[in-house]
């Protein structure tokens, strides 16, 4: 990277267990991946809209929209999604739209866990192992297929409240279970536990817990690592990375960097001279 360059972050997403930033050089206009054995940028306050990135290339968003929580314009949005707070409550079948694809699909509703701690979730049937390895889920199985997004949705809810089973897990809380490495025993046990539990109330599909344990992760740390502010200088060896959060080795303990919220900012590596 050359000196004083400054990029934009475009996306971050996960190729099988080989996490990808993908960055935008705003002086060359050449598309990149970030390195992601050692960081040292500093990535900005603010966010702008991402663009499109399709099949054909990628086309910068054309107003550089600033944005808050979304990492794209109404504009650069893909029709497929046509209302964003459909992703996470939807609110039909899919008749109340002109691109019902998105919700009128298989979906499954599936137990997730990290190490020992469950998680109830739900997306479309064709991205069940992508689905658990962006979140970083360390064993998951399918309980059970639904008609569309909507069913899903209402289902993960009723599983939620009735077995008192987290929908979203803080953190905090995920960010302890990096100290030590789960087993497949002690996970396999946590899942049959509560599949025995949602069958006397509902047949599931009682497939096999499957594993995932093949995230980069290279050193453990030694306490729960320090989530801190995506904006500002971030500098050290990752330790490892799974699902949203990237762990890094600094003298004063490990730090955690949401990479989802990379998305949409600028990040200005450092030069030879800020690294001294």
């Amino acid at each position: 990277m050359s000196e004083s360059t400054v990029y934009h972050v475009i996306a971050y997403y996960w190729q099988d267990f080989k996490p990808v930033v993908l960055i935008y050089n705003l002086k060359t206009r050449q598309l990149s991946e970030l390195p992601l054995t050692f960081i040292d940028f500093t990535a900005s306050a603010s966010k702008s809209c991402v663009g499109r990135l399709t099949e054909a290339g990628y086309t910068p968003c054309p107003q550089q929209i600033v944005l808050t929580d979304a990492a794209l314009c109404a504009d650069c949005r893909p029709p497929a999604i046509p209302v964003m707070s459909c992703v996470f409550e939807p609110r039909c079948d899919g008749e109340r739209c002109d691109y019902p694809d998105f919700c009128t699909r298989p979906h499954i509703v599936y137990l997730a866990l990290y190490n020992n701690l469950p998680k109830v979730g739900m997306t479309s049937q064709k991205r069940f192992k992508e689905r658990i390895i962006e979140q970083g889920a360390d064993a998951a199985a399918v309980l059970f297929n639904c008609e569309n997004r909507l069913a899903a949705r209402k289902l993960e809810k009723e599983v939620s409240t009735r077995f008192k089973i987290a929908q979203e897990i803080k953190p905090q809380r995920l960010l302890k279970q990096w100290l030590s490495a789960p087993t497949k025993e002690q996970m396999v046990n946590v899942y049959q536990t509560y599949l025995q539990k949602i069958n006397a109330w509902q047949t599931t599909l009682k497939q096999e817990l499957t594993i995932f344990d093949q995230y980069p992760f290279h050193q453990r740390p030694r306490s729960p690592p320090r989530l801190v502010k995506t904006a500002g200088h971030h500098r050290g060896e990752v330790m490892g990375i799974k699902g949203r959060f990237l762990i890094y080795y600094t003298p004063s303990g490990a730090k955690a960097l949401e990479m989802s919220d990379l998305v949409g900012r600028s990040i200005t590596p450092a030069t030879n001279d800020d690294s001294k």
